[in-house]
């Protein structure tokens, strides 16, 4: 019995307990999510300087923001995942609400989108830049509240920390650098004057073996064998100089491009200040592949790379570069493999100087400090990196006991091996090219002519509006 009367008194207390919560939820206040209305802002249109890494990206151009349609609507589903640098960028400015999130970015005119540089798969740059129209504190090109001062940069002079915010939500190797305050209507792709790109190169030295004197103990040393002459590369880059047709320098696409003139303001190798021993025959030294120009045909940077690389090793005269240029002798490019994309980098992009130049970048204290701290982490880490990859390459010419038959004066280094060790910036690292001595662009099998791809172009339309009208 009075078991049972205190189980009533707990269940009691318990009721008592679980109405008085009730009442507390009841009582409480609701939170009500608020949806971010993009029109009650004000919008400036900006040019935003970006640098990035592109190992890791598949190019900078955003393969899901194809235009929506009957015919690509798949594929812009399929491609919607690909990692690529503006892909991320479009997904941090709508996370920082500097855009309308509801909206796409590509395409939509309130937001006026352009980029400069459309960078291939693998190819990083330190200096590309996009505009656009985006959520700002001052008056802008947007609709906004009343109470805003009247001000380009809003109360008190400041405006929101573009930098700083994207860089929160970008990932690890993409980085906003700075921005700057253009006028409607600028077009980072149109209104640029030129732009500069660097192909970076490793030219190795290789100290031959001679056969030991009879009698001795130790192999003798012969001339030392340059695996790449710089000179007649330099010789070559003059020829490039100038107004030409560079369709023998680049991947013809006819159905997209017609006009494959262009102009090369600046062309020039120039030796970086790092010099390594590799194991006890080779001497590294690193070199830089300079061009401007006004703009640039798809992959034309990597072909004339590729190109200057056959001078060097000897393939190619330098007077391979006037017979390329002259389509009368050469109506048909030879087939021969682009240089390796990882070692381009899209250095710079030039604008007229009352738009864009060096003292009108901004960019917040703040932001600049977490730029650098970053940059600087992530130099370490690389370095570690190479490092550790020096430390393995130095073991393997760690002295070992030797086979009675086979003296070490006797281990030659192939060839083929010592280019192998160009840090795959150079000849024999490409898929297609061959593996033994470089072949001569003379003697290499060549494509399709601009006015055959053409003629197939034509034909393959009227096929595709005989199949349409059926």
């Amino acid at each position: 019995m009075h078991q049972n009367n205190s189980d009533a008194e707990m269940t009691t207390q318990e009721e008592e307990e679980e109405e008085e919560s009730l009442t507390l939820k009841r009582t409480k206040k609701i939170k009500i999510k608020r949806t971010f209305d993009f029109s009650k802002y004000k919008t400036r249109k900006i040019a935003l300087e970006l640098a990035y890494c592109g190992a890791n990206h598949f190019g900078f151009s955003s393969q899901g923001c194809v235009q929506a349609s009957s015919e690509n609507t798949t594929n812009a589903k399929n491609n919607s995942h690909i990692r690529t640098i503006e892909g991320a960028l479009f997904e941090a400015l709508k996370k920082c609400r500097l855009v309308d999130p509801s909206k796409e970015i590509f395409g939509e005119p309130s937001v006026d989108y352009s980029r400069c540089g459309r960078t291939d798969r693998g190819v990083s740059s330190i200096g590309n830049v996009v505009s656009l129209n985006v959520r700002c504190k001052g008056v802008g090109g947007g609709g906004g509240g009343e109470d805003e001062e009247d001000d380009e940069d809003g109360e008190n002079g400041e405006e929101i920390d573009y930098v700083g915010n994207l860089n929160r939500a970008l990932p690890d190797d993409v980085r906003a650098l700075c921005w700057y305050a253009v006028p409607d209507g600028f077009s980072s792709r149109f209104n640029c004057t030129s732009r500069r790109y660097e192909y970076h190169f490793t030219r190795v030295v290789r100290q031959n073996l001679a056969p030991p004197p009879r009698g001795g103990e130790e192999a003798g040393k012969c001339e030392p064998e340059e695996i790449l002459d710089v000179e007649r590369m330099r010789e070559a880059c003059e020829k490039l100089v100038g107004t030409h047709d560079f369709r023998n320098f680049c991947k013809m696409n006819v159905k997209d491009c017609r006009d494959y003139t262009r102009h090369i303001k600046e062309c020039r190798i120039e030796k970086k200040n790092t010099e390594r021993t590799t194991g006890a025959l080779l001497r590294e030294t690193d070199w830089v592949l300079i061009i401007e120009g006004s703009s640039f045909l798809w992959h034309m940077v990597r072909c004339i790379a590729a190109v200057l690389f056959q001078v060097g090793l000897r393939a190619d005269a330098p007077d391979i570069i006037d017979e390329l240029l002259d389509l009368t002798k050469t109506p048909r490019k030879p087939l021969y493999a682009m240089a390796p994309e990882h070692s381009l980098v899209l250095v710079g992009c030039e604008y007229d100087d009352s738009v864009i130049n060096p003292g009108k970048r901004r960019v917040s204290e703040e932001a600049r400090q977490g730029l650098e701290m970053h940059a600087l982490a992530a130099a370490r880490m690389h370095r570690l990196k190479a490092s550790l990859w020096e430390e393995i390459g130095g073991r393997a010419h760690s002295p070992v006991k030797e086979d009675a038959d086979t003296p070490s004066h006797n281990v030659k280094r192939s060839r083929e091996l010592t280019r192998g060790l160009l840090s795959s910036t150079n000849y024999g690292t490409a898929a297609g090219e061959p593996k033994g001595e470089p072949v001569s662009l003379k003697k290499r099998s060549t494509e399709k002519t601009y006015d055959e791809r053409i003629a197939d172009l034509n034909a393959k339309n009227e096929r595709k509006k005989t199949t349409e009208a059926r």
